[in-house]
């Protein structure tokens, strides 16, 4: 097992086989998938990777997917049969010391501890991050309080698992942030709430608007900009077929108005100082080594 400092830049040959054993996740997933004809896109950084470098953003370590709720749903309950064998799913309703939205699908016998989890106390393994979109709700108003109930319970969820959350703010405003997050998590650990009754209150205000589909909308509610990040279900049809390292990935067919909407332009690199990652504390690829 080896431990890096969080300031530390990835060896180029670590995250070269970071990226090998994902890639291993993400053909694993798109076989099930397309056994099972469930719908999944290529979101985010991994959109991105695959319209502007036809793989892995060169200083990128995660893989994030896209599902609507209905075949997330169904991904759920074919997940074992197809892909427990080698993985597991990490979720608050699966494992209870699991205190975040995002779920991840983990390769059994490795390890990957962030500085963001180090203080959860489930398993943590090289992972790819699935993020189930669902339908908002119709009027601007409507939107907005929907958007702040799962920002709310998300927030709430990450903090029962950490006192100590990387705060982005120096100075201060950031001790008082610091002081608040660990008195927040005081009381939340004194009254035994459990990730898993803070998830369900998520799922509940993030799923509300899924039976009628009036705004014709989805969004993923993990993050707080979840309505600017909003598309409509349509043009995530028929998904775009893409090269992504070695294998092929869905991408929304309007792909171009959902990546412009979060990221501006979207084919210009970024500056050099701001090509992070998310550096792990502690890396261990198991039987991969």
């Amino acid at each position: 097992m080896k431990k890096y400092n969080r300031s530390e830049k990835y060896k180029p040959e670590v995250l070269k086989r970071l990226h090998n054993v994902q890639l291993q996740i993400l053909s694993d997933f798109i076989r099930a998938c397309e056994k099972y004809e469930l719908s999944y896109f290529a979101v985010y950084g991994t959109a991105i990777g695959a319209v502007r470098h036809g793989g892995f953003i060169p200083w990128d370590d995660d893989i994030d997917v896209g599902m609507l709720r209905r075949d997330y749903d169904k991904f759920l309950q074919i997940f074992q049969k197809e892909l427990g064998e080698k993985y597991n799913l990490l979720t608050p309703e699966i494992d209870d010391r699991y205190a975040c939205t995002v779920t991840h699908i983990q390769k059994k016998g490795t390890k990957f501890v962030s500085e963001v989890s180090k203080d959860l106390k489930c398993e943590q393994c090289i992972f790819m991050d699935i993020f189930p979109f669902d339908y908002v709700a119709q009027t601007k108003k409507e939107q907005q309080k929907q958007a702040r109930k799962t920002t709310f319970w998300g927030k709430i969820l990450f903090l029962v698992g950490t006192a100590n959350p990387v705060i982005p703010y120096e100075g201060v405003f950031g001790e008082i942030m610091s002081i608040g997050c660990k008195c927040i998590h005081f009381f939340l650990k004194l009254f035994r709430v459990s990730p898993r009754w803070i998830y369900k209150k998520y799922i509940k205000c993030a799923t509300a608007y899924n039976a009628e589909k009036r705004s014709g909308y989805v969004t993923s509610f993990e993050y707080m900009g979840c309505l600017k990040d909003k598309i409509k279900e349509k043009e995530l049809f028929p998904m775009k077929k893409v090269r992504f390292e070695h294998l092929e990935v869905n991408i929304p067919a309007n792909y171009h108005e959902f990546l412009s909407k979060v990221y501006g332009d979207y084919m210009k690199l970024p500056p050099e100082d701001q090509r992070i990652n998310h550096m792990p504390l502690i890396i261990d690829f198991g039987d991969e080594e």
